[in-house]
């Protein structure tokens, strides 16, 4: 009872708004990791908020790409996407696990209706020329960058309760088709949609000041911290695409950013509605005592785990 009570000020706040939610693959990989998930969802909706889901789906495709007999490439967190790797993307993330999440949400009492990017215009890319990177000049093939984002058919869906379900890839505008990130693309949708937050679920915790150390969790980050952590290299692999995910939703006008561990069957909803959080929530600037307190309270959570 007073965890319900504790949490009615978020929900209250929360009512009405729209929370866009990315979800990558690897934490959807086990049932009970995607039911739990779904389960969180449908919380959020019956609480009166507005929930937009995109996914991924990496492993999914890598392992795809595998059986169709080729080795998956990613430089610097990104896929290098040839034409069989595009097959993989489009059958595995398009196909199976848009529908299978989409289903899964449904019977969790969170109506869902799944929609490929490339549907309806939703977003449209223009394929990415090839560009200096960790590894040298690379052509990253059937790759876009994001150059439109429409979301009527969105709000359409959100105006008759629906959850709709986005996953790459995007048009290209003359009728193929192109992979984007699912975190950039998650980043677009929250600012066409006047998101009031994104939340990115991911295999870590959070934002890690030492991503070796699973318990270095920072609770409370500006932006300006945050550009801070990747100028100091602590921000690896994945992480730089969800920073830049994060920057671009953070100035196109989001008001907060969340990066949870999505295989916990709690995080999402303890870090909306409650004071604490359970992972990173990162802000155009510091926000004062609220911040304090739920950095103070997971900085308590974050150092009993080592004892």
């Amino acid at each position: 009872m007073k965890d319900l009570i504790a949490a009615a000020p978020h929900v209250r706040l929360q009512r009405d708004r729209v929370i866009v939610v990315k979800v990558g693959g690897s934490c959807l990989q086990k049932r009970s990791e995607l039911e739990s998930f779904c389960a969180q969802i449908a919380t959020v909706h019956a609480f009166g908020a507005l929930p937009v889901i995109v996914h991924g789906g990496g492993p999914q495709a890598d392992a795809l790409q595998r059986a169709l007999g080729e080795e998956p490439r990613k430089v610097d967190g990104r896929r290098v996407t040839s034409a069989t790797a595009m097959r993989a993307v489009r059958m595995s993330m398009a196909g199976e696990l848009n529908t299978e999440l989409s289903a899964a949400l449904s019977a969790a009492g969170a109506p869902a209706v799944g929609v490929c990017a490339a549907s309806a215009g939703i977003a449209v890319a223009k394929r990415r020329p090839p560009i200096s990177t960790t590894q040298g000049v690379v052509d990253f093939g059937e790759v876009g960058d994001l150059a439109h984002v429409d979301p009527a058919s969105l709000l359409a869906l959100l105006e008759n309760g629906d959850v709709p379900v986005i996953c790459p890839p995007a048009s290209d505008g003359a009728g193929g088709f192109l992979n984007v990130n699912a975190d950039l693309l998650a980043a677009e949708l929250a600012i066409a949609l006047n998101a009031d937050r994104l939340v990115l679920a991911t295999g870590v915790p959070g934002i890690l000041r030492d991503p070796a150390n699973p318990h270095s969790l920072l609770s409370v980050l500006s932006l300006g911290e945050l550009r801070a952590l990747r100028a100091q290299s602590a921000l690896v692999e994945g992480m730089l695409v969800k920073a830049a995910a994060i920057e671009r939703a953070l100035t196109g006008g989001v008001s907060q950013v969340h990066v949870i561990g999505g295989a916990d069957p709690r995080a999402l909803l303890v870090e909306l509605y409650t004071n604490h959080g359970a992972g990173t929530m990162v802000t155009p600037d510091a926000q004062g005592e609220e911040l304090s307190a739920k950095s103070t309270a997971q900085t308590v959570t974050a150092e009993s785990a080592n004892l």
